[in-house]
């Protein structure tokens, strides 16, 4: 599973022969993820229409993207963790989540987590409130483009640290249940709930 932070700008991801999830704007980055997904909807607005030569296996977005081929899904703010994302999704407070409920319904027995920093020093500086972006984004992975990933004069919802480790915990609890596992290999990660490994013992 590929996260959008900093780290991704020295994570060899040609070399991983794992089916891959990403999200968002990773798009902007030289890479084409397995599967694909949005579930904000702000930031939905923002991506789209997707690049032509963008072409992952398959998308789940929220259904009012309605993009051709598209598998759509209905997120939903409520505390819990979604084994049928045909019904619906949990927001999360992060698209990572819903990243993390698609993989469960699909069925995948071991989660490796990639770019997820969890940390965020520039746009968790506004709290729960919504910002418009500037300057430079020390948040996220480096851009084809050379222009910051929160695109300045843009909207965008903050990250939601606190409530998202919440949901982090229900996560691994619901894949340690079913015998499954989580695997956190983003080198100087902030995120502790996952157990942590590096990337150099999977490729």
């Amino acid at each position: 599973m590929i996260g959008n932070g900093p780290s991704l700008d020295r994570t060899p991801l040609e070399k991983i022969e794992y089916p891959t999830l990403g999200s968002n704007q990773i798009y902007r980055y030289p890479y084409t993820p397995t599967y694909y997904s949005i579930i904000d909807k702000e930031m939905m607005e923002a991506c789209l229409p997707l690049p032509d030569d963008f072409k992952p296996k398959e998308m789940f977005l929220r259904a009012e993207a309605c993009v051709p081929g598209n598998n759509p899904v209905y997120p939903i703010i409520v505390n819990g963790f979604s084994v049928d994302i045909n019904n619906f999704i949990v927001m999360g407070g992060t698209v990572s989540y819903a990243l993390l409920q698609i993989a469960f319904y699909m069925g995948f027995e071991t989660i490796l987590l990639v770019g997820m920093d969890h940390h965020y020093p520039k746009s968790s500086k506004h709290g729960r409130y919504r910002f418009v972006a500037e300057g430079k984004d020390p948040d996220h992975f480096t851009c084809n483009d050379g222009e910051p990933y929160f695109i300045p004069g843009k909207t965008y919802n903050p990250p939601e640290l606190d409530g998202v480790e919440h949901y982090y915990e229900i996560a691994k609890e619901l894949f340690t249940q079913a015998r499954r596992r989580i695997i956190n290999l983003t080198p100087g990660t902030k995120l502790d709930v996952f157990k942590k490994d590096k990337l150099s013992n999977w490729i």
